[in-house]
């Protein structure tokens, strides 16, 4: 579901942002730029990289008390690795206000939903949410406060999402100037799992079966050009970042492998068959689905 951008403007006094990195970082300066916070506030557990931030002008003040930095906020932002969000929650649960609100930026969404809203106390609101936006590099020196500019940032509520909390992160969101898009967290992990998970995993199987036909041959990463650069781009990414979206969406990409696993089978079994026109229609049908996505693509943009 898509929500229609809202004018700038002050939403919430105070945004405390755990982890001032790229993502962090550009929250932070698109806050300040935008004037959506009354100050913000970075937490961190070095002083150097936070001092840093300041300098760029992604926070007011910055501290590494995490309980203390984040008590008076009025919506605590963690932009850490996956497996981190839930525990800081945990620590943070018993010492921020009355109303406030947490959410996240992690590529997971069901498992840190579900924990979350477990551990924080009644009358403080986690709602899960994903920018779909970023960069290969990394850290708050990468950071810019238009980095979500017509990019989606999705939010995913449940049945226990306070209503005027989830209204506070759309607008907050929006002030980003992000499109925002409501989804439940188990939807956004399938998607997720198609689009983010599952071509990662694909990259890193397919570099290792090179490497395997490597050690045979001698002869596979002199013949890799385009096609192959192309499609093992991803794999620069940091492994540990990797390793814990599996482990944190397991159900979503485990169930999502075994449906690429199904399709390549019946790709298989049509080449083994010598079927081609059922293997022309699966590359034709594959253009046509793609240049319908750019185009639809190019037409949010250009109206949003």
């Amino acid at each position: 579901v898509q929500m229609k951008k809202k004018e700038n403007g002050k939403i919430i006094d105070s945004l405390a942002i755990i982890g001032v990195g790229l993502i962090g970082g550009s929250i932070g300066m698109a806050a300040k730029a935008r004037g959506l916070a009354g100050r913000v506030i970075g937490i961190g557990r070095d002083p150097a990289k936070l001092r840093r931030a300041q300098e760029l002008a992604a926070v007011d003040e910055f501290t590494t008390d995490l309980i203390n930095g984040a008590a008076d906020a009025d919506m605590v932002v963690v932009c850490t690795p996956v497996l981190a969000v839930v525990p800081i929650i945990e620590a943070i649960a018993g010492s921020i206000k009355e109303g406030a609100i947490v959410t996240d930026v992690g590529s997971t969404k069901s498992q840190i939903t579900r924990q979350a809203e477990a551990v924080l106390p009644d009358g403080r609101h986690f709602i899960g949410g994903h920018p779909m936006a970023g960069s290969e590099a990394e850290g708050v020196e990468a950071a810019v406060p238009y980095l979500f500019l017509d990019a989606t940032y999705v939010v995913t509520p449940t049945e226990n999402t306070h209503v005027q909390a989830l209204d506070t992160l759309v607008r907050f969101a929006e002030g980003l100037g992000a499109n925002v898009a409501l989804m439940s967290p188990e939807q956004h992990d399938r998607s997720a799992a198609i689009i983010s998970h599952l071509p990662h995993v694909i990259s890193a199987a397919l570099l290792r079966l090179a490497e395997e036909e490597q050690s045979d041959s001698g002869q596979v990463f002199q013949l890799a050009a385009g096609s192959f650069r192309d499609m093992t781009r991803i794999s620069g990414s940091p492994p540990e970042l990797w390793r814990d979206i599996c482990h944190s969406s397991r159900e979503a990409i485990s169930d999502t492998i075994k449906r690429f696993e199904a399709l390549l089978e019946m790709v298989r079994e049509h080449i083994e068959s010598g079927d081609s026109d059922a293997i022309e229609n699966l590359f034709s049908d594959a253009r046509d689905i793609r240049a319908r996505w750019i185009k639809d693509k190019t037409r949010q943009g250009e109206s949003s």
